[in-house]
């Protein structure tokens, strides 16, 4: 079964473009425990790993390559190594993430990798193994100075310091008629469709022409539905409706907190960022990084080190700091799920969680949709629909944020109430359009 995708790449069931060649000291094609496919690997899944090599093999076409690379990142992480955590899988695992540039969650696999070679063969593993922590800590340190000198509009507080949903009571004038058109909507489904779609706009994750986004609202979730504008990064349509999908697996996560405000934990929050990410997690052909770029999927950046500052020619944002963003979830969560169970006005609670979340920024990426999941939470607790922001009111949505920093919430809780009406009469009329 074994499978060459080029014949000066020595490593087998493997692909080039998914291997950290650009590190020094990476060849384990004489190592035998990482080259050779496991006895202990049934038939029916070599078979289903060599298929898959075999169909990347044969494609042509960019768009083939890329699909079937991203399904073979994504089994080696998702399918095969959960079910064989060993050498030969946990390797490849760490290789896509360093590929990717994410050295720091590539590390432990390979250090697990170097424990289970033994004789000479782990020598020269080793080695390399080195050399990637010496990257990854360069990493981390470079970072740390490429923001030390910035100036910013607004430096990071911690969550604690934040104004709290007690300042206000009431409920906004317009959420009794929002709460009515949710409760006798015939089109709750396709609101959901219709916000899912919005929620991968808001973070560039894909960009598709109005009469696909309509379409997809109206009907569900289909690939023959996709079409891309230019602006597109992702283009492949199964991909895209994955991650619709993945998305709406992520919410469907968050659901009990909406009974039940105490299970809202960091552990649940890295969960439902583990579903949300599963498809996106892997970018091939990426226009930052012009190869593979791996996204840490339910790893925070305390874990990955990753330090984020927002730049524009305008002004610069400072985030919550690597090494204080587990504490500062745990506060939010905390504090989050008092609010939840107790304020009486939800769009307040909701505003709370939006900013404190949004500049905490725990995640490498997706931290947008992930604020959206957990801001909904108060929302449907109190009946009202899960939270959209329309393409229209991002500015507004931007503007807001940065007054709800300051200690006023009530232009993003105006907001919210806005973009809830907008998205409600805009899937009203798509289905009366389509």
């Amino acid at each position: 079964m074994d499978v060459d995708l080029e014949s000066d790449f020595r490593v087998k069931f493997h692909a080039p473009q998914l291997a950290p060649m650009h590190i020094p000291g990476w060849d384990y094609s004489s190592v035998p425990e990482l080259v050779d496919l496991p006895s202990c690997v049934p038939e029916e899944d070599a078979l289903a790993l060599t298929e898959l090599l075999r169909s990347l093999q044969s494609a042509t076409t960019p768009d083939d390559i890329e699909r079937h690379l991203r399904a073979l990142a994504l089994i080696w992480e998702d399918y095969y190594l959960p079910k064989f955590p060993i050498p030969f899988f946990q390797v490849r695992v760490a290789d896509v993430r360093a590929a990717g540039g994410s050295l720091s969650t590539a590390l432990p696999l390979y250090d697990e990798v170097l424990h289970g070679i033994t004789g000479q063969n782990g020598v020269a593993f080793a080695q390399f193994v080195s050399t990637v922590r010496k990257l990854a800590q360069g990493d981390t340190e470079q970072q740390a100075r490429s923001t030390g000198s910035l100036t910013f509009f607004q430096r990071w507080k911690p969550a604690r310091e934040h104004a709290n949903p007690f300042n206000w009571p009431m409920l906004p004038p317009a959420s009794a008629d929002i709460l009515a058109a949710w409760r006798t909507s015939p089109y709750q489904r396709q609101y959901l469709n219709y916000i899912w779609i919005k929620g991968h706009y808001l973070e560039g994750t894909f960009h598709l022409v109005a009469e696909s986004a309509d379409a997809l609202t109206h009907w569900g979730f289909a690939p023959h539905l996709v079409r891309c504008d230019i602006r597109s990064d992702l283009k492949d349509p199964e991909a895209i409706v994955q991650a619709l999908i993945d998305l709406e697996d992520a919410f469907s996560a968050t659901i009990p907190c909406h009974e039940r405000p105490e299970l809202l934990t960091p552990g649940l929050i890295q969960a439902v960022h583990a579903k949300l990410m599963r498809t996106s997690k892997v970018k091939i052909n990426d226009p930052i990084s012009g190869g593979v770029h791996y996204i840490n999927a339910g790893f925070t950046r305390q874990t990955t080190q990753k330090s984020v500052v927002r730049r524009s020619q305008q002004y610069n944002l400072a985030f919550c700091p690597a090494e204080r963003v587990d504490q500062q979830l745990e506060y939010i969560c905390r504090m989050g799920k008092q609010y939840i169970a107790r304020w009486r006005n939800p769009f307040a609670t909701a505003a709370w969680l939006h900013v404190t979340f949004v500049r905490c920024h725990p995640f490498d990426d997706g931290n947008g949709r992930m604020s959206l999941l957990i801001s909904s939470i108060p929302l449907m607790r109190h009946g009202f629909p899960p939270l959209c922001i329309t393409p229209s009111l991002r500015s507004v949505y931007y503007d807001a944020l940065n007054i709800a920093w300051e200690g006023d919430f009530q232009p993003l809780i105006n907001c919210f109430v806005d973009s809830m009406n907008a998205s409600l009469e805009e899937v009203q009329r798509i289905m009366g359009a389509v």
